[in-house]
């Protein structure tokens, strides 16, 4: 669904909020991204192949094209051998579809489910040794064994621990998204970059790393605080990435395990929230250079691998942020103009319906006589509501008074909201009370 006009000259609505985000293309990232000579080849096949063995339709085929998603992986591995390059591509289509039965498919709200499917994921990589005439009988979950037999196959021992790990670390990170969404309770900040350190997937990009280009690193290495500052930093950059490119979608989904939306839960508007995650990057960026400088010398052999692997950590960002703009995922038609302008345009209505603002009032087009109607009952609605801020403004509690007030006003002028949005109204209402005194 797409929250813009999908004309880029077309006049945006009046009662939206324009932001403009952070200039994403800065420092290592303004620099054009090499791309594996093998990505057209590597493209057409993986994408066949997945499409004929998860039965895809025509539609979610086209789907899978679109998003493009070995190009991601054409950047990130971009001195990947052929056959390297094929098993990263099939993963790569392989996690983003497993992703989104979390983010936004059946899974998504589903503890019970959820768990099981995790489960079965992670018993998948308990074996090492692939059986011929063995298959899973979930299309997805036999993709996913293939790769990993691929990669166990050719790899270290460490390699293959660490990628295990991260795969755990991951589906535990998706575990846990879908406990906030069930709980509808919001992390603070610290903790919800500790989840979507996680649940981003970049731990086993990382992982994978050793095996498309043949590292063999002892465990020391990623012992060293250095290294597992530039691991975490890694995550963060692309966790901030992503959620600042990918508000207004997962706005119209609904979903908000988001930092953006995070921001708006506590009362932030969006072009503050917006300017909080441009200090956020800039400070990783910084970070990122002074914990390359604290690394230690452990000789020509073993530096030449962990700069190999650095290098490629950083090719993992800078891939994440070239395909979000090569892609119409976010953006639609207008993505040129967004990268060009760094304007986006946030539907003030979904951040209504999402708890992420108050109702405001509009101007509304010649009225006829049931809108002059619904209009009064609106007006007399937000009146309340301003009433009931001002009130509470002298008030010491009963912020789940209040909360259920504006909850009676908003529902006059038909704003649905469920016990999650309810909640989330409750804490804005609450935190501006408070932030007002």
């Amino acid at each position: 669904m797409s929250l813009l006009p999908e004309d880029p000259c077309s006049p945006l609505p009046l009662d939206d909020e324009q932001v403009t985000i952070p200039d994403m293309f800065v420092s290592f990232l303004s620099q054009e991204p090499q791309i594996n000579p093998n990505y057209e080849k590597v493209k057409g096949e993986s994408e066949a192949w997945i499409a004929q063995l998860c039965h895809y339709d025509e539609k979610t085929y086209k789907k899978h094209v679109k998003a493009d998603f070995p190009y991601f992986v054409s950047i990130w591995a971009r001195d990947a051998g052929l056959e390297e390059l094929r098993t990263i591509c099939d993963w790569m289509n392989w996690v983003f579809d497993f992703d989104d039965m979390f983010d936004e498919g059946s899974f998504r709200d589903n503890r019970e489910e959820a768990t099981r499917r995790v489960q079965e994921l992670k018993d998948v990589m308990q074996t090492e040794n692939q059986d011929a005439t063995e298959t899973a009988e979930d299309p997805l979950l036999e993709v996913f064994r293939t790769v990993w037999y691929r990669v166990a196959k050719r790899s270290s021992k460490g390699a293959r621990r660490r990628f295990i790990q991260s795969m755990t670390d991951y589906a535990d990170g998706v575990l846990g998204q879908v406990e906030v969404v069930c709980s509808a309770e919001q992390p603070d900040e610290e903790h919800f970059l500790a989840l979507r350190r996680k649940s981003i997937g970049a731990g086993p990009c990382f992982a994978l790393i050793e095996y498309f280009y043949g590292l063999d690193l002892p465990d020391e290495i990623f012992e060293h605080p250095s290294v597992q500052r530039l691991d975490e930093l890694a995550r963060e950059m692309i966790v901030i990435q992503n959620d600042a490119l990918s508000f207004p979608k997962e706005l119209a989904e609904g979903m908000d395990q988001n930092l953006v939306a995070l921001y708006g839960h506590s009362g932030i508007p969006p072009q503050e929230a917006y300017d909080k995650i441009d200090v956020l990057l800039k400070a990783r960026y910084r970070e990122w250079y002074l914990a390359q400088a604290d690394l230690p010398q452990w000789g020509e052999t073993i530096d030449r691998q962990v700069q190999h692997y650095i290098r490629a950590m950083q090719d993992v960002i800078t891939a994440n942020m070239y395909w979000s703009f090569n892609t119409t995922r976010y953006f639609g038609k207008r993505t040129e103009y967004v990268r060009r302008t760094r304007v986006i345009n946030i539907p003030s209505d979904q951040l209504v319906k999402n708890g992420l603002a108050l109702p405001q009032s509009r101007s509304p087009s010649p009225p006829n006589d049931g809108d002059r109607r619904r209009n009064q009952d609106g007006d007399r609605s937000l009146s309340e509501a301003n009433t009931i801020v001002n009130e509470s403004l002298a008030s010491e509690g009963g912020s789940n008074f209040y909360g259920q007030k504006i909850l009676d006003a908003v529902s006059t002028v038909q704003v649905k909201l469920g016990d999650k949005k309810l909640a989330s109204l409750r804490r804005r209402l609450t935190s501006w009370v408070r932030g007002s005194r």
